[in-house]
């Protein structure tokens, strides 16, 4: 288990907007991670028997307990009917008024592309499409790609491409050795808002992997369509992971790409095998206690308003209400 920490400050004191957590239902859905065991995922986290089979809104909710948590972003589990999955979340909404925010799986390669892409468009909290690249030089357990250069295909950006014409940002979970394929992919495609999970995703954590890391980050920076999301802390550490190890890492990033890119998001129900919601954000507000009110302000909730667009989102339900 992470730290318990000790460090307190009002929980309900500032909004957030949790921009990145899954809810799951493997009686409605089926998911490979628990039809057998995945290999890839234990390589990360080690034993995950622990994490939900079925894991709702409601279940959220009780596990945030304390926080003042406004808007989630849902981000589809890797089911093997991503449309159908995205379909439920779009119900959950509908019916629960969780999530606000949709991030759709995708294949650019697909030829089937540009349908999916219209799909997903037509579905009113769809706000982002994901694409699972993440390829590690040695690990042959943490590739989850098809290839390692599938983005140099002509053929994935022009798939790429069309999330131009549907009001979508785009979210490409990679590495960070292969940050550099992204500053490129990113000064490509300047008018489509990308998004970084797990903070680039760290793979070697000494100290020259941290200065290699940092340096890939300050030049993807330069690329003002990137931003970056903060999460993840048991892929990348572990469950044991501690505040002091996590905090020069997450500072850096925060650095790098200010508070108008950053953005904190939880990863339930994938984070509680190492701690607690209430951990986990307490975590982040010690780390960021240094902070403007008004910096804080965006790391917890400005930034993922804005990059996800949920403002304009919720002013669309409110004009669909009032007709």
């Amino acid at each position: 288990m992470a730290t318990v920490f000790p460090f307190v400050m009002k929980a309900g004191s500032i909004p957030i907007v949790d921009c990145h957590c899954h809810f799951l239902d493997a009686h409605q859905h089926t998911y490979p991670i628990f039809q057998q065991r995945s290999p890839g995922l234990e390589a990360l986290v080690g034993d995950y028997s622990a994490l939900p089979r079925c894991y709702l809104p409601d279940d959220y909710l009780r596990d945030a307990n304390g926080f003042h948590v406004v808007k989630i972003v849902w981000a589809e589990f890797m089911s093997t009917d991503p449309s159908r999955e995205v379909r439920w979340a779009e119900n959950l909404s509908d019916e629960q008024a969780y999530p606000h925010g949709i991030i759709a799986l995708v294949d650019f390669l697909s030829p089937d592309i540009e349908r999916t892409l219209h799909f997903y468009g037509s579905l009113g909290h769809v706000r982002a499409v994901r694409q699972h690249l993440a390829w590690h030089p040695n690990n042959l357990l943490l590739r989850f790609a098809t290839r390692s250069d599938v983005w140099a295909d002509k053929a994935w950006q022009a798939g790429l491409a069309c999330v131009r014409d549907h009001d979508l940002r785009c979210e490409i979970e990679i590495f960070s050795s292969q940050l550099p394929e992204l500053k490129v992919l990113a000064n490509s495609y300047p008018d489509i808002q990308f998004i970084l999970p797990v903070m680039g995703w760290p793979i070697d954590l000494s100290e020259t992997g941290h200065r290699d890391w940092k340096r890939h980050m300050k030049a993807l920076a330069s690329c003002e369509n990137v931003a970056v999301k903060i999460f993840g802390m048991e892929c990348i550490f572990g469950l044991g992971w501690t505040i002091d190890q996590v905090r020069p890492w997450i500072l850096d990033t925060i650095e790098v790409f200010k508070p108008e890119r950053c953005m904190f998001a939880s990863h339930m129900p994938i984070a509680k095998l190492a701690c607690s919601f209430q951990d986990l954000y307490r975590a982040y507000l010690d780390i960021v206690s240094g902070f403007s009110v008004s910096e804080t302000r965006k790391l917890f909730y400005d930034t993922a308003t804005t990059i996800y667009g949920l403002a304009n989102l919720e002013q669309a339900e409110d004009a669909v209400q009032a007709s």
